[in-house]
């Protein structure tokens, strides 16, 4: 039993550490943001999913195009939403998608998280 739960535990562990490292945000990108709030320094700031996968949103393709954050960046509206980019990364607003007014991080690592504790708890059951 002991051997078991030692076994899905280290498993859990490994899961859980090859999925963190994709979903961390590059710091040399928020470098450029350092000045702008933390909720949107996050992978859905420039990427379509939380999780850094799924591509780039309109802001991510643009700040590429730009090779960075320049003025002309901020001055666009990416996700064409009436607001400059500018203007939605000052009030916390992700310029990427004109659906969402916040910073708050989609729930792509949380339901890759949940899928390794459901694997991890089969495991268990099946030892």
């Amino acid at each position: 039993m002991v051997q078991s739960l030692l076994k899905a535990t280290v498993f859990a562990m490994l899961a859980i550490s090859l999925l963190i490292q994709p979903s961390l945000a590059r710091p040399e990108y928020m470098k450029e943001f350092k000045e702008y709030p933390d909720e949107i320094k996050r992978c859905t700031l420039c990427h379509v999913q939380s999780s850094g996968y799924g591509g780039l949103n309109p802001f991510g393709r643009d700040f590429a195009a730009e090779g960075g954050l320049t003025e002309k960046l901020l001055e666009m509206d990416s996700d064409g939403d009436g607001y400059s980019n500018g203007a939605e990364l000052s009030s916390g607003s992700l310029p990427g998608n004109p659906e969402r007014v916040d910073g708050k991080e989609a729930p792509g690592f949380v339901l890759i998280l949940s899928a390794v504790v459901l694997v991890t708890v089969a495991f268990v059951r099946r030892s």
